[in-house]
């Protein structure tokens, strides 16, 4: 089975046992979230993060919802998402991971996931929130959210290096192939192919939610 095929049956089978409601949760966050806040940052309130954190435990993220984690989070979105939103006209499957770029997001990612803090003020890192909030707050055409399981199959830690050094590449990697398979069995251009596939593959979601699904299916779920 060529990959693009395995990434096809992996969002299928995502989207036929998704016991949890994750798809609508997510659908209903993306319809939901105030898209002008996050085009302008400095317009972020307590009330848009407030629904950020709880669509993130929607998905079992477990993010405390305290005040003082909402406070410090919205000070974290405020200095990350300027910089992020840099990045806001490329997809993971364009955009140029240099080293400078790959530094940026490792750095952008470690303050959003330094955000938590407990009953008593101990901070807890919330790597998994990280790239849920990256993809679905931030840029859900280039970001590709991830678990622990995730992580372990890929070889990987929680951090924000190995997320922007070594996971986002890689998953770049694998959607480049699936766009040169899909070119050659459908004999299609470039374009054409991006939107075959995603067009296929249940909800036509972005590339990098397509990859996600599949990583969850294939690593959280063991389903192929």
């Amino acid at each position: 089975m060529m990959l693009y095929e395995e990434i096809r049956l992996g969002c299928r089978m995502y989207h036929q046992r998704d016991e949890r409601g994750y798809d609508g949760y997510y659908a209903r966050y993306i319809a939901d979230k105030d898209q002008t806040k996050w085009d302008n940052p400095d317009r972020l309130d307590e009330n848009e993060v407030k629904r950020l954190v709880h669509f993130v435990n929607q998905w079992g993220t477990m993010m405390p919802g305290n005040d003082k984690t909402i406070r410090r989070l919205l000070n974290n979105l405020t200095i990350a998402v300027p910089r992020l939103n840099t990045l806001r006209g490329t997809t993971l499957l364009d955009v140029n991971f240099d080293e400078t770029t790959k530094q940026m997001i490792a750095e952008c990612f470690g303050t959003i996931a330094s955000s938590a803090i407990k009953k008593h003020g101990t901070t807890i890192t919330i790597p998994v929130g990280a790239s849920k909030m990256l993809n679905a707050a931030i840029n859900p055409n280039l970001f590709v959210m991830w678990d622990r399981k995730i992580q372990l199959a890929y070889g990987l830690n929680g951090t924000g290096h190995d997320y922007a050094h070594e996971f986002l590449p890689g998953m770049q990697e694998a959607a480049k192939r699936v766009v040169n398979e899909v070119m050659d069995n459908e004999n299609l251009s470039r374009a054409d192919a991006v939107q075959s596939f995603t067009e296929r593959c249940e909800k036509n979601n972005s590339l990098a939610k397509i990859i996600d699904e599949y990583n969850y299916a294939r690593f959280t779920k063991v389903w192929i």
